[in-house]
């Protein structure tokens, strides 16, 4: 045991629930070599338990969330779990509206702060156990420890708010088509709040400021079928709507290093042909175009538009066989952004400082949120931000570390107060 090891013990005999990021602060290592040096005293014998008093109804709190199974479309058990624990927690105005989606507020008046994320998940069973200083279950990361810590924090205004509210909203079918977000901005929501947090894994330490927007698209071909031994009388329409794919996908490239500046198409389904010796007459395929803040989407839909243009005339010449091509968006949601110096960034930054003395990394993602559609619909700063690791949203191996779980809780309960200090000051 060396110095080090002796002052890790000493700060958890003063408090055992200090997290692992501000122990690794106060010794200068790294959190993961902290967590491995307290690994080796609890095996070694020299800690032999901690006492974690404070936190014990919130680690059950998000225990007994994650034993519900909530994927998309499933989420009225989780439903009645939050419209319960809301109305035993101090909440008013608890109530549901036709999505499942879940709301309760704390204080009155202004200004409003909403604090939003989602309950559902994707499909998988994880079993919950807590081992490793972690625990275990499918929403962990992505997203239930956030939206645990946002209710929690929320709850402990409710006799201290002396003026503006806070809404809490748990929204159902994030991870399938939006459902519950879009059924919040249609009349979810009394009055528009002034700025918004959406709970989701970006890290302790990290906050999400932009995401990009997203087009699902729809190509088909259709072409008249022959038998396969004759293939020379017609043409393929797999086989032809893998060419448009190619042409679309070279088309809509940008040749930008950074990745959320890069417009970006995959190709993630597929489905043509009816029999193993006809060929395909029909063929559709979906695709996923991603594309960054400040560019034009009708850039996007104009080229795919030229381009089946061009394919039409170019496959109904009279040398070949009419061929027929069309598309159709099938979804899209814009990309947004929010200004770093935005109430509610400057909030959850002083917030991430204070509780783990070093300055939060600002980023911007490549996927898309819920908040896009809020911070569009409703012309507010709104930004992302929860505990958890997001490359583990959507794995077999999902879990938070505990330490992270309730340091976030601090991080939210502090943001809540800068919030309205600001706002107020403004």
């Amino acid at each position: 045991m060396d110095d080090i090891d002796k002052t890790i013990i000493k700060i958890l005999t003063k408090d055992s629930r200090t997290p692992n990021t501000e122990i690794a602060q106060q010794v200068k290592l790294s959190e993961s070599s902290v967590r491995a040096r307290i690994d080796k005293l609890v095996s070694s014998g020299a800690i032999k338990n901690f006492t974690i008093t404070l936190s014990d109804k919130h680690l059950t709190l998000l225990e007994n969330s994650l034993k519900i199974y909530s994927p998309s479309g499933q989420e009225k058990q989780f439903s009645d779990f939050l419209f319960d624990t809301l109305n035993n927690s101090g909440f008013t105005h608890v109530r549901r509206d036709s999505a499942n989606n879940v709301y309760g507020e704390i204080g009155e008046g202004s200004p409003t702060l909403l604090l939003c994320g989602h309950m559902d998940t994707v499909p998988g069973l994880i079993n919950v156990e807590i081992k490793d200083h972690a625990i275990y279950g499918r929403g962990a990361s992505d997203a239930k420890s956030s939206l645990i810590s946002m209710l929690i924090a929320a709850s402990s205004f409710k006799d201290k708010l002396k003026s503006g509210r806070i809404i809490f909203s748990a929204v159902t079918d994030e991870e399938g088509t939006g459902l519950g977000i879009r059924e919040l901005l249609k009349d979810g929501l009394k009055e528009q709040p002034d700025c918004a947090i959406f709970g989701e894994p970006s890290g302790i330490d990290k906050i999400t400021v932009g995401y990009k927007g997203r087009f699902s698209v729809k190509f088909t071909c259709e072409t008249p079928t022959v038998h396969a031994s004759a293939p020379w009388m017609s043409s393929n329409a797999i086989e032809l709507l893998f060419i448009l794919w190619n042409d679309i996908k070279t088309k809509l490239q940008t040749n930008e290093d950074n990745r959320y500046k890069q417009i970006t198409s995959c190709l993630t389904q597929i489905n043509g042909g009816n029999a193993d010796n006809v060929m395909p007459g029909s063929c559709n395929l979906m695709c996923d175009i991603r594309y960054p803040f400040n560019y034009n989407p009708d850039q996007i839909t104009n080229k795919i538009a030229d381009i089946i243009s061009n394919f039409n005339k170019k496959y109904s010449i009279e040398d070949n066989v009419k061929s027929t091509f069309a598309y159709e968006i099938i979804d899209s949601t814009p990309a947004f952004e929010c200004s770093k110096s935005s109430v509610v960034s400057r909030s959850v930054s002083r917030a991430i400082i204070k509780k783990l003395n070093s300055k939060p990394q600002f980023v911007h993602k490549t996927g898309t949120g819920d908040m896009n559609l809020l911070g569009n619909k409703m012309n507010i700063p709104v930004l992302t931000y929860g505990p958890g690791n997001p490359h583990l949203s959507h794995t077999s191996n999902e879990h938070i570390m505990i330490d992270e779980f309730l340091t976030s809780i601090d991080i939210y309960q502090n943001s809540i107060e800068n919030v309205f200090n600001l706002i107020q000051r403004i």
